[in-house]
């Protein structure tokens, strides 16, 4: 069992983390972060999924046997005290579990959305060619996802597709494009090639999060 005033301290520990959450189940409770499980509070103890770099995080971390989680491991985070070093680790466990495999595009749907509307899926395409040619040549993407032709070679992409400065930036940039872009008028052709505006954009967001160019 787990008390209130447990699970309480833990939330407030970890309340900087971005979009955390704790929900009572029976008399314990599961750790979620962006809706996915990453660990539990098991008789007032903080349990997370044992991930690679997790374990070099708490290289002496003992493995929890006696909470059964289908096939994830449990490590037990002893350490609750230092604030910054449990917030590392709840981000640690989820990106080692979760984060490369999170989609942040999928264009196809973009076409699936919009299947009655062939006008519309020409003006994404074509939005998406300048976008994604502009992300490879400013070190975003892994790799270049446009072909000798201007043909675009991939739909869908993960975290695990960016480059580290992509996984800051892309999805923000990405945003402001299509808001951008998202108007019907006789400027549309030149609107969906404007790198100019997206170089605006992206000297912003590198401005506002202080990378280098």
């Amino acid at each position: 069992m787990t008390t209130k005033k447990y699970a309480d301290f833990i939330y407030k520990q970890t309340k900087g983390v971005y979009n955390i959450m704790i929900e009572q189940m029976f008399s314990d409770y599961v750790l979620y972060k962006d809706g996915k499980r990453i660990g539990v509070l098991y008789d007032n103890k903080l349990l997370l999924v044992s991930t690679e770099n997790l374990n070099k995080l708490f290289p002496n971390a003992v493995q929890e046997k006696s909470f059964d989680w289908g096939y994830y491991k449990l490590i037990y985070i002893e350490d609750t005290e230092d604030k910054e070093l449990l917030e590392k680790a709840i981000r640690t466990t989820y990106d080692d579990l979760y984060f490369q495999k999170d989609f942040v595009i999928d264009i196809s749907y973009l076409f699936k959305v919009n299947k009655n509307y062939s006008d519309t899926i020409e003006k994404i395409y074509d939005l998406h060619i300048t976008f994604l040619r502009f992300c490879y040549d400013k070190g975003l993407l892994k790799i270049n996802p446009i072909d000798k032709q201007g043909r675009i070679l991939h739909m869908r992409f993960l975290n695990n597709d960016l480059t580290e400065n992509g996984t800051k930036i892309f999805n923000e940039l990405h945003h402001k494009w299509l808001i951008y872009t998202d108007k019907n008028d006789g400027n549309t052709s030149e609107r969906i090639g404007n790198v100019k505006m997206l170089e605006k954009y992206y000297s912003a967001i590198i401005d506002k999060i202080d990378i280098q160019k």
